[in-house]
């Protein structure tokens, strides 16, 4: 927790929200950093503290994700989030801003939500409607998981690299590049 860009006073402001319509619910924040000890101070302020866990950097992510129930990015940017396909790989509704790669990679309604960057209440209200319906959550997570399979996997990756390779040759015959490549050598020397 040591980059203001992650956001997560938004966080934790929706998981006073949160608490408010599911008391019993718990949130846990990974990594660690400048930021964890005024992130500490304010869960304590917000009585949060007895519900929110500062676990440090997690070496078992695979073991966190299996107990969590919705996975939550509360970033104002990014580029292209690899927590965001950890959490959709383990079947995990996934609640995110909308910022960098998250629309790329979450189909909005299906595989989680998006929020707008900042915006605590609406982050609080996704992450309340799928707490309060596991069966909806499990089922946009598995789709998650599918998706992750399908479009963001190695396997996925190596065939849109191979078919990409197939078409590029297919637009140039190997005789015509096998010339100018022949072409570029007398020139080099």
């Amino acid at each position: 927790m040591r980059h203001t860009v992650k956001d997560h006073p938004t966080f934790l402001r929706a998981a006073e929200r949160v608490l408010a319509s599911v008391p019993d619910a718990a949130f846990v924040l990974a990594g660690e950093g400048e930021l964890t000890d005024s992130l500490r101070a304010y869960a304590a302020q917000h009585n949060l503290a007895d519900s929110t866990f500062f676990i440090g950097r997690c070496e078992r992510v695979a073991e966190l994700l299996a107990l969590s129930e919705v996975c939550v990015l509360s970033s104002l940017a990014e580029g292209f989030s690899n927590s965001i396909l950890e959490y959709m790989a383990a079947g995990r509704a996934v609640v995110s801003t909308d910022v960098g790669g998250a629309r790329e990679a979450i189909v909005d309604g299906e595989t989680g939500y998006l929020v707008a960057a900042g915006d605590d209440l609406a982050m609080a209200a996704r992450i309340i409607s799928l707490l309060e319906e596991p069966d909806v959550a499990r089922s946009m997570g598995e789709r998650g998981r599918l998706r992750v399979e399908q479009k963001f996997s190695c396997a996925a990756q190596q065939t849109r690299t191979l078919r990409l390779y197939e078409q590029l040759l297919a637009r140039r015959p190997v005789a015509a590049l096998s010339e100018r490549v022949e072409t570029l050598r007398g020139i080099e020397s």
